[in-house]
């Protein structure tokens, strides 16, 4: 059984991408589709950890300040990961959604007096130079990235590197009690957030969105609740997190790259194709 749970998580881990991308594939110009995209997805996330919470019910009001600060994280990257996925390959931008690591090592070494290892001194290393690889391109090749990209995509990272700080010293401040009482105040902010957002919008395109391709951002909530019910049900099992976590990350971006070559016939340059290889392996590194 605990090999299921890691198969699920492994391939609810690359759903963001690849609704994302999906979803913008499906609605083509439609207007504010982002804006559209996240609340539906942040409604069926909210719902879910409802449904947690009421099974297991905890509750300090202190937690809330997390919860706030993880709100805000997470609205940042989903906002950046699906304007993101918008304008540039779906690969790369699940290759640094999973990069954000070099932020959490950096603020573990400096305030968790996490261990310097060599590892950790490679993996940060190889980061450095996945990121150089996938952003810097010549002039003369074809498949060179824009600048809108490139700014969504470092919200993305900067939100997701929070998420995982926020979310660590909580539990680790309250010895892992409260985690459903984080997550649904901090969905629930987060939904609260893109509904006057949403109200604000356009909404000439909602209802043929919602038509022919409203399922997909629930489907994406529902994975990404998903993969956190199944890290959870991994932590009381016999499965190092040394095997966990590197699976996880980089099955799940292999999953993505299937996607995008096979599906989404995205192209990348040899270069590119080179930081992606590079950022897995530093991906590895940094979870073991």
């Amino acid at each position: 059984m605990p090999y299921v749970y890691l198969i699920l998580a492994v391939v609810t881990c690359s759903s963001s991408s690849i609704c994302g991308k999906l979803f913008h594939r499906q609605v083509g110009a439609c207007r504010d589709s982002g804006i559209f995209y996240n609340f539906m997805l942040l409604v069926s996330v909210f719902i879910g950890w409802g449904v947690l919470f009421a099974v297991n019910p905890s509750f300090d009001a202190s937690v809330l300040i997390y919860s706030a600060l993880f709100a805000a994280c997470y609205a940042a990257c989903q906002f950046g990961t699906i304007q993101a996925l918008k304008h540039g390959p779906a690969t790369l931008t699940a290759l640094f959604n999973s990069l954000s690591l070099i932020l959490t090592a950096i603020w573990g070494l400096i305030f968790w007096d996490a261990a310097l290892t060599v590892l950790v001194v490679l993996g940060l290393v190889l980061v450095v130079c996945s990121i150089t690889l996938c952003v810097y391109t010549k002039s003369n090749e074809e498949k060179s990235i824009s600048v809108k990209w490139l700014f969504y995509v470092t919200l993305a990272f900067l939100g997701n590197a929070g998420c995982s700080i926020v979310q660590r010293t909580q539990q680790m401040q309250y010895g892992g009690q409260h985690g459903n009482m984080l997550m649904l105040f901090a969905m629930g902010l987060c939904a609260l957030l893109y509904l006057v957002i949403y109200l604000r919008s356009d909404k000439s395109d909602t209802k043929p969105m919602l038509k022919h391709s409203g399922w997909v951002p629930v489907c994406a909530g529902v994975c990404n609740l998903i993969l956190n019910l199944m890290a959870i049900l991994m932590a009381s099992t016999d499965l190092s997190p040394s095997l966990i976590y590197p699976l996880i990350g980089v099955g799940g971006l292999s999953i993505v790259t299937v996607f995008s070559l096979l599906v989404f016939k995205e192209k990348m340059s040899p270069r590119q194709w080179l930081g992606v290889a590079i950022g897995a392996i530093a991906v590895v590194l940094l979870s073991l």
